[in-house]
């Protein structure tokens, strides 16, 4: 089975670690880097793209992920189109519908209307046309050249909309019952406009952490499972029928799961979101970490991964936020996983 390997970042490093970072990454072998975009919590998105741009030769460069909350789409796209040019074009365009970046100054998640003109605007305007935004209509005196755009997607709304607009779909949870309702909900999207949704690169946002077992990965990996156990309980409670059926399916499937994903959301502390050692670390199971991540000896994460695999998942995407040895990690992965799943 071949996979493709991408790495996220940019959370806790300083800004002169970035290009360091980012050359281990292209040399363990991983297809594509992110850079969180969290003002809040890390240095800014484009000046970390710069950084990595510059001290690599291959890798693919994106947000992971950006929002059109706090940016005006123009601005995302020209930010995009500058990394795109300065890279020899290895840019992408990771999206979404906005996370910490808002949490963390106390809003809510913004409206889907937003995030489906945001990317219909930024698919027209890095084309070169004439591209309209809340009434306004503009185009890039030199942008002409499109980037592949990635949407994150953890609901049924903006899965069935990554279905129909984005090149790939970014989303969280290391589950079979979540990966398959994730597919099912892509393929909505995509059936609506008449795509093909085996055309879309999806791609399953975890932490893969190579250790002699998994309570030896605990430390580094029960504050990212919490940042994703807080948002399945926010979205739990929503009383769309879509979302009961998830919540019924994984009662079923995991009988309390969901009550433990509640002493997280209860224990939450925003500024706390992908730090090692957050306090809201200690409420996170081993079943919750199993459930958001891929853990332990080499060939337990290889398993799962052909699991995966076989559900339609074409790209693996782990993270180094909470790890202590981010590039040793990126190296094992590199030496220890990725050799697998080359063919």
């Amino acid at each position: 089975m071949r996979m493709q390997f991408t790495v996220g970042m940019g959370r806790n490093e300083r800004i002169d670690e970035i290009g360091s970072h980012a050359k281990v990454a292209e040399d363990s072998g991983f297809s594509h880097m992110t850079l969180v975009d969290q003002q809040n919590l890390s240095r800014d998105i484009y000046v970390m793209m710069s950084m990595a741009a510059i001290n690599t030769r291959r890798i693919k460069i994106g947000q992971g992920v950006t929002q059109p909350y706090t940016y005006h789409p123009s601005v995302i796209a020209n930010g995009t189109a500058t990394i795109n040019e300065l890279s020899g074009g290895r840019a992408f365009l990771g999206i979404g519908a906005g996370g910490n970046a808002l949490r963390s100054m106390g809003q809510d998640m913004g409206k889907m209307a937003v995030f489906r003109e945001s990317v219909e605007f930024i698919k027209k305007y890095m084309s070169g046309k004439e591209a309209e935004y809340q009434g306004s209509t503009m185009h890039s005196e030199w942008v002409k050249r499109p980037v592949p755009i990635y949407m994150a997607s953890a609901g049924a709304r903006s899965l069935q909309l990554s279905g129909e607009l984005g090149d790939g779909v970014i989303f969280f949870g290391a589950n079979p019952v979540l990966i398959k309702w994730n597919m099912e909900q892509i393929e909505k999207g995509a059936s609506r406009v008449g795509r093909d949704p085996s055309k879309i690169d999806t791609w399953l946002r975890t932490l893969v952490y190579v250790a002699d077992n998994k309570e030896a990965a605990r430390r580094e990996c029960a504050s990212y499972a919490g940042s994703i156990a807080r948002h399945f309980y926010w979205y739990l409670q929503s009383n769309r029928p879509e979302v009961a059926e998830l919540g019924e399916r994984l009662e079923t499937a995991e009988p309390g799961l969901i009550d433990e994903f509640k002493k997280v959301y209860e224990a939450w502390d925003e500024y706390e979101h992908e730090k090692t050692d957050a306090g809201h670390a200690g409420a996170v199971t081993q079943r919750i970490i199993d459930f958001c991540h891929l853990t332990g000896t080499p060939e337990d994460i290889c398993e799962r991964i052909a699991m995966v695999g076989e559900m339609g998942v074409k790209t693996i995407s782990t993270s180094t936020f909470t790890i202590i040895d981010k590039k040793g990690m990126m190296q094992k992965i590199g030496n220890q996983i990725m050799p697998h799943f080359r063919n």
